[in-house]
């Protein structure tokens, strides 16, 4: 049974006049709403780019720390 009993037009349900008020303030939530959600993400990304500098910036000092361990361990060898 499908909903072919209501007519199209029973659909629409159309503001009323006082209506607009709150509407603009609902706009209004929702546009700092989409406000703070930028601002977290461009803060998000930042983060991400000083994290991924940072992560860069650790993996050659272990690969620098590995190269010396490696040479300690060639000339221990030696002995």
């Amino acid at each position: 049974m499908g909903l072919d009993f209501i007519q199209e037009n029973q659909y629409i349900i159309a503001p009323f006049k006082g209506d607009s008020t709150m509407e603009i303030e609902l706009l209004e939530r929702l546009e700092e709403k989409v406000g703070s959600l930028l601002s977290r993400y461009a803060a998000l990304q930042e983060e991400n780019q000083v994290l991924q500098d940072e992560n860069k910036r650790l993996q050659s000092e272990r690969e620098a720390l590995k190269g010396r361990i490696d040479a300690v361990l060639s000339k221990l060898e030696g002995v």
